[in-house]
Order: C-alpha cells, then sequence, then structure tokens
C-alpha cells in the first residue's frame, strides 16, 4: 500500500495495514505528525498552556495563595518548551513508524503522474 502524508491519518493507517501482513510505502514531504504535531494544535495549546498558568499565578490571592514577587513570563523558555512539545511528539511519531515491520518511511514529495498511475 502507499500512503501519502505522515500526518493525523498516514500513521495510524500504516499500523493497521502492517498488522495486517501488508507492506507499506508511507510518503511525507515536510514534517511528520502534519500541522497538528507542527504547527497546529499541539504548539498552540503549549503556548496556551503557558498564558493560563501566568493567569492563574497572578490570580493567586484569589485562591490564598501568596507570591513573594509579580508574576514574570519569560517568553523565550515559552517558545523552548512549546518547541520540546512538538519535537518529542514527532520525535516519538517518527520512532513508532521505524518500529513498523513492513513500513518504510520516504521524504519527499508525491504525485500522480497520470489519471492511471
Amino acid at each position: 500500500a502507499i500512503i501519502i502524508g505522515a500526518g493525523q491519518a498516514g500513521p495510524p493507517l500504516a499500523g493497521r495495514l502492517t498488522a495486517a501482513g501488508m507492506s507499506v510505502a508511507l510518503i511525507e514531504r515536510k514534517l511528520v505528525g502534519g500541522t497538528c504535531v507542527n504547527t497546529g494544535c499541539m504548539p498552540t495549546k503549549a503556548m496556551v498552556a503557558s498564558a493560563y498558568a501566568a493567569h492563574l499565578a497572578r490570580r493567586a490571592a484569589d485562591y490564598g495563595v501568596t507570591l513573594s514577587g509579580p508574576v514574570g513570563v519569560d517568553y523565550k523558555a515559552i517558545k523552548a518548551r512549546k518547541d520540546k512539545v512538538s519535537n518529542d511528539a514527532r520525535g516519538n511519531l517518527e520512532s513508532w513508524i521505524a518500529g513498523m515491520d513492513g513500513c518504510t518511511l520516504f521524504r519527499g514529495h508525491a504525485r500522480f503522474e497520470t489519471a492511471n498511475t
């Protein structure tokens, strides 16, 4: 089987097909994991979580918590955490794909040459 794209649907499909004994060529032109892992859901939610933590810290007194000084935000640390979340998820997905017997990941742009190929 040939699967074009290693985003949200490609790797699970490859897993099911290889589990059924099929050989799979998984083709990805950019980053494994697609938009969600690399630029969408996961990095966005990581940054939102940091913003929420800062929000709660600023409202600490509402919860009976006392802070000794103002709450600071380290944007470089937030970006580093966001990048780590995406990189770890992508790395785990790549490891899972690499461990699939019968699945080969090809890096490149896939396209159909004609209507019959």
